[in-house]
């Protein structure tokens, strides 16, 4: 029997969280060996009214993928938490593409009923902190196929 790994869900257009978790550590590894930066973009959803909350931030999920460049990776995280990997990216250049992911998603109405917090770290200024979401991230995407699949 053969079978087939899903690395893209299909909702939001990202991808899912054990892939996205794995090709961050790929990114450390990387990084630590060859002394490259890059950058780690955290983003949390939050509806702004609580009549449309689970529907708005879908929707607002949906439109990462577009924000974002075809050389950064997107991952879902959990319920309206999303992670965008960026590649070769030291801090201020990590700065620059937060700011254009934020317009970008801004300019396409995704922010309209939704609130973004972006949270931006860079390896290797914030490896400690980014060793930590990867021994958690692991767990907390375990967590959300868990409740997913019941």
């Amino acid at each position: 029997m053969e079978q087939h790994w899903i690395l893209i869900d299909g909702n939001s257009g990202l991808h899912v969280p054990w892939y996205f978790w794995l090709r961050v550590l790929d990114e450390v590894n990387r990084s630590t060996r060859y002394g490259t930066p890059f950058g780690l973009l955290l983003l949390e959803a939050r509806p702004k009214s609580r009549t449309r909350s689970a529907r708005a931030v879908t929707e607002a999920m949906t439109s990462v993928p577009q924000a974002i460049r075809s050389t950064d990776l997107g991952g879902l995280l959990g319920a309206g938490r999303v992670g965008v990997l960026l590649t070769n990216q030291d801090d201020a250049s990590a700065e620059q593409a937060r700011d254009r992911i934020l317009q970008r998603l801004d300019g396409s109405g995704a922010m309209r009923h939704v609130d973004w917090t972006p949270q931006l770290l860079t390896f290797p200024s914030d490896a400690a902190e980014i060793s930590t979401l990867l021994t958690q991230g692991w767990q907390e995407g375990e967590d959300v196929e868990a409740k997913q699949s019941a």
